[in-house]
């Protein structure tokens, strides 16, 4: 929330970035509560609210913009970004068809889209399923070649379908179904939910406006992570399965790779003031070169070893990385990001436990725009064989999507 409120002063407090009175962005959205919804305000105006909105605002006033936000059915809105009546308008899935005709922006939210049956056996491959006419789901559904599926109007009447057992399953995110269901959470006692995917949302701007303002989007895409710090989170039951999974793949890793010899013949131990200054140059030319060093690195037989490793979980994995007690990396499968990783919370929250041997921390879901995908970082304790103060720690990042549908 902090890192949100400080971002919306940015236009304030760098007059540089944005005049007096920020320019108006605007843009359309659909409602979908708790993402996007309405509300009746004092003077009978309605305004725009919800989670997204907030991102969307958050950023766009990092880059010196204040939206104007207005809900409207889908077909008008893709009517009028295609024609430039609008800026632009969120929060859609990637779509092909608009990609060339608009520029998409980072992903704005992540929606955990379920199955949601009310019998426990309910294959989504040879059901009934029912969605949103015009939603996102709708499109994925087509685009993922399903032949048998109902639209409605509202995610209302998808839930009155499914209780009258007019479908088999309704596609849906899991927290507007929660909305649904009513503030005791009754309708959802009685559903049966299988994983269908995590789905990236995006804003996408028109053509016309981007060319007339070059530097806007990536602006708001340099804002986006702190603008969504706390929107995306893992459910109780999510985290659950992300630990077991770690606990698996960081055991097998260890099998194969043998993580204290890595710490000893990658560490360079510099002084920490040359660590500031390796950091800097490291992330100047990352990702897409490396110095020296991060060269030598790669080069490393527990580097090799790694990416051998990685190699095994393909999709799933995205990257491997030894950390010595410095908080510097001795090994790594690809080129990380920065070389010192000891402020961050996967070091920190590892190495300052009071009892690190077998201690695990989960990240929270970051966008990893190397890749264009969401991810969780898992990271553990290397701790010497006699036992004692930790060497250093392993990380291993992961895909999300892929380790909510893995089988460890």
């Amino acid at each position: 929330m902090l890192a949100r409120q400080l971002l919306s002063l940015l236009p304030i407090l760098a007059p540089s970035l944005s005049v007096a009175d920020p320019r108006i962005l605007e843009l359309y959205t659909y409602e979908a509560p708790p993402y996007q919804y309405r509300i009746q305000l004092l003077d009978q105006q309605v305004s725009v609210a919800g989670e997204t909105v907030e991102t969307i605002t958050c950023a766009a006033r990092a880059a010196g913009w204040a939206p104007e936000i207005h809900l409207a059915p889908p077909n008008r809105a893709l009517y009028e970004l295609r024609r430039y009546m609008i800026d632009g308008y969120f929060a859609l899935d990637a779509s092909t068809e608009l990609d060339a005709v608009a520029l998409r922006s980072d992903p704005v939210a992540l929606e955990k889209w379920y199955f949601f049956s009310t019998e426990a056996q309910t294959e989504p491959s040879s059901a009934r399923i029912g969605v949103v006419n015009g939603s996102n789901e709708l499109a994925w559904m087509e685009a993922s070649g399903y032949g048998e599926f109902l639209t409605v109007g509202t995610p209302e009447q998808l839930l009155a379908l499914l209780r009258r057992g007019r479908i088999d399953a309704a596609l849906m995110d899991r927290r507007l179904m929660a909305v649904l269901a009513g503030p005791m959470g009754e309708n959802l006692e009685t559903m049966h939910m299988e994983f269908a995917r995590y789905a990236p949302l995006y804003l996408y701007l028109n053509r016309e406006f981007d060319a007339s303002h070059p530097h806007f989007l990536a602006a708001f895409n340099r804002a986006l992570p702190g603008c969504m710090e706390e929107q995306i989170t893992l459910s109780s039951t999510e985290r659950h399965q992300a630990e077991h999974l770690a606990v698996s793949l960081l055991d097998d890793l260890a099998q194969q790779v043998d993580l204290r010899q890595a710490i000893a013949d990658g560490s360079t131990n510099p002084a920490p003031e040359d660590i500031q200054k390796i950091d800097r140059d490291w992330q100047a030319k990352a990702p897409g070169e490396a110095i020296l060093l991060a060269r030598h690195i790669l080069q490393l037989p527990a580097s090799k070893a790694l990416r051998q490793w990685k190699a095994k979980y393909p999709g799933l994995v995205t990257e491997a990385i030894v950390v010595n007690r410095l908080g510097t990396i001795a090994a790594m499968s690809r080129l990380s990001s920065d070389f010192w990783q000891g402020d961050e919370p996967k070091f920190r929250r590892v190495m300052d436990a009071p009892d690190s041997a077998g201690n695990l921390y989960i990240s929270p879901i970051r966008y990893d725009g190397s890749t264009s995908r969401f991810q969780i970082m898992v990271s553990s304790a290397i701790t010497p064989e006699e036992g004692g103060k930790p060497l250093g720690v392993v990380m291993l990042g992961l895909d999300v999507e892929e380790a909510l549908q893995a089988r460890p």
